[in-house]
């Protein structure tokens, strides 16, 4: 019997999951009798003995013999106190070595261990022989103007920003909006980092201290960043800002009516994904979609639209109809 053969046994990753999972939240620990049903399955037969050895009834450490796991309370938990080691697949090999080779990869590693991984995996199996190669990834293109550009300036921010998350700290930022307009050396509570895959940015949700409100930053406006003291009381802040965030939220949505051609349909909802969404068939091949979002999320949204065309229309409130309406104005005026 191939215990943990990772190719033939279909529940080695199971098992891998469950007893990480135990390690860190007892409360996922099943009963034996659950344990059993999600292991069984129609070529389960062969694993008899596995299941009997997994499911040792005994919780006398002089009987673990080959088990896995022992009851303790009616549930089942792992003998084992750390975790065990995640096997990849050499699909999932090539998949990260493959990512790693996105500038993306330097934000989250240091150049010493990202070196590591890609020298490690590079010398597992012939780079020939991965079943994925670099086209077969699909990777969304980005013209240069929108193309998100990691220099160590970019690196240096974004990390500087996850210590400040982690360690529940505040930061005093520059800001520099999308208008035009400045915003110095503003003391910030952060709150989380955000992607948007549509333009290839990463955005600060923050607590400007200076307006007291729920802020996004762009984090390519960002001049200067600097980390600060403990933010006192960070439950607190956390509460009190999602309850602002909640308070925030727009009563009535944008409603946009699309016209279902040249894929206009999937790309809207590729570009309100992030979104409260609410969608419907008007008919003639037209689809209504409701969005539900967040007062400071407003100049992003009407730029989604604005960029869209006129496969969309918006129907209402009128605030946003009429702020549509003005900039296309206004930039076909500077066009001529």
């Amino acid at each position: 019997m191939e215990l943990f053969n990772k190719y033939k046994n279909k529940s080695f990753t199971y098992l891998t999951n469950y007893i990480n999972s135990c390690l860190s939240d007892e409360d996922f620990a099943l009963t034996p009798d659950e344990l059993a049903k999600q292991l069984r399955g129609t070529s389960q037969s062969t694993f008899e003995e596995f299941i009997q050895a997994i499911i040792n009834r005994t919780n006398s450490k002089d009987n673990y013999n080959a088990s896995l796991l022992y009851e303790i309370d009616g549930k089942m938990q792992p003998i084992r106190t750390i975790h065990v080691p995640v096997r990849a697949t050499i699909a999932e090999k090539a998949w990260l070595y493959y990512v790693l080779q996105n500038s993306k990869a330097d934000l989250f590693l240091d150049s010493e261990l990202k070196n590591t991984l890609l020298h490690a995996l590079s010398a597992d199996i012939d780079i020939s022989d991965y079943p994925l190669q670099p086209d077969y990834i699909d990777t969304r293109e980005f013209s240069e103007y929108n193309r998100l550009h990691i220099d160590s300036e970019m690196i240096f921010k974004f990390r500087l920003i996850v210590q400040a998350i982690k360690e529940h700290r505040q930061l005093t930022v520059t800001n520099n909006s999308f208008s035009g307009q400045s915003y110095p050396n503003q003391v910030v509570y952060p709150y989380k980092l955000e992607y948007s895959s549509q333009f290839d940015s990463f955005s600060l949700s923050c607590y400007p201290l200076d307006v007291k409100r729920p802020v996004k930053m762009n984090l390519g406006n960002i001049s200067s960043v600097s980390i600060g003291d403990k933010i006192d009381d960070y439950d607190g802040f956390i509460r009190c800002f999602e309850k602002q965030l909640t308070n925030t939220k727009v009563k009535y949505p944008i409603q946009i009516e699309i016209l279902n051609q040249n894929e206009a349909y999937d790309r809207c909802t590729y570009l309100f994904s992030s979104y409260d969404t609410y969608c419907y068939d008007k008919g003639n091949d037209r689809l209504i979609m409701n969005i539900y979002y967040y007062r400071f999320q407003k100049e992003e949204i009407v730029r989604n639209i604005l960029f869209l065309g006129h496969y969309v229309k918006v129907n209402s409130p009128q605030n946003i109809v009429d702020e549509v309406i003005s900039t296309i104005k206004t930039s076909y005026e500077n066009y001529c």
